[in-house]
């Protein structure tokens, strides 16, 4: 698992590298590539390190029998993550970036919440 602190890290490299490429006006599509590909495995720790988070939050709620969707509660994230965008992506792009996100991590929380309660019940966890 990589730490939150080794990702910031890497993006500040990453901005680094990429002025100074700015600067150099290079052609080279496979370092573009490589920066790219590196990008991906970041936003994938990001990613998968917002769910165990998101799923935290979800067995907290499920303990304390409170409901797993709250609409104000999206509506918060989306204006925060809104209110933070500096483009190029528009906002409408990252909103709807954004509630599949939130619709992903949701969808995997109702899996985990009912194999569990199959588990107690004693049926297949499937």
């Amino acid at each position: 698992m990589i730490r939150l602190d080794d990702i910031i890290a890497r993006l500040e490299q990453l901005r680094k590298e990429s002025s100074s490429a700015d600067d150099e006006q290079t052609g080279e599509i496979s370092g573009w590539r490589d920066r790219i590909d590196g990008i991906d495995q970041i936003l994938l720790a990001l990613l998968n390190e917002r769910s165990r988070t998101a799923n935290k939050i979800g067995h907290i709620k499920n303990e304390s029998q409170l409901p797993i969707y709250v609409p104000e509660r999206e509506k918060q994230v989306l204006l925060n993550v809104l209110g933070g965008n500096d483009g190029p992506l528009n906002d409408e792009a990252v909103r709807r970036l954004f509630e599949r996100i939130i619709d992903e991590t949701r969808s995997q929380e109702r899996q985990q919440f009912q194999a569990q309660k199959r588990q107690k019940k004693g049926g297949p966890n499937k």
